[in-house]
């Protein structure tokens, strides 16, 4: 019997941005009533695609799905204008880094929501909303701060299918493969 693997499609910033937004971070963890818990910059992503557990000996059928992307997605950059409480100031659940739609991020995210279809992923009805998770809690208070301001522009090179697991010190990436941008 094979393991079950839980994979994704994500970006992840380069280290300097991830150091910079665990930063920004903990600047706006310091003005929130709600004590959070960050996130450590190496783990900083924007998942793409969430695919889920699959099946191992399946992986390669995965893998040959995403390499599909190889030339075929557009330059495209993470444009970062603030932190915002999400998925709702109402029902927060994280703090996150809010990323600027842009024509390029919604086909990439076409391109992985339709590319496993074939595979049995069911491609996602509800819109993209690109964001980078810094900081969870479990409980929140009612919050005073509700966005803050934070600027940061970055090119993407590459996406990746990652391996997540989820440990008791938090989740661990293994990239399985990834695709540069053109």
């Amino acid at each position: 019997m094979s393991d079950l693997l839980r994979l994704f499609v994500g970006i992840f910033p380069s280290q300097s941005t991830q150091e910079q937004l665990n930063q920004e971070a903990k600047n706006l963890s310091k003005k929130l009533q709600t004590e959070v818990r960050l996130l450590a910059p190496e783990v900083l992503h924007l998942t793409v695609k969430f695919i889920g557990n699959v099946d191992e000996a399946r992986l390669s059928d995965f893998t040959t799905a995403f390499l599909k992307a190889r030339g075929n997605l557009p330059p495209a950059s993470l444009q970062i204008n603030q932190f915002r409480l999400f998925p709702s100031r109402r029902q927060p659940r994280v703090v996150a880094a809010e990323i600027e739609r842009s024509p390029e991020l919604h086909y990439i995210f076409q391109f992985f929501n339709r590319g496993f279809s074939d595979l049995g992923i069911v491609a996602e009805r509800r819109s993209f909303n690109p964001h980078i998770t810094v900081a969870r809690a479990r409980r929140w208070q009612k919050e005073t701060i509700l966005t803050a301001p934070v600027q940061l522009v970055e090119p993407i090179t590459s996406v990746a299918l990652v391996h997540s697991q989820l440990t008791s010190e938090g989740a661990k990436y293994t990239v399985i493969s990834s695709v540069r941008l053109n």
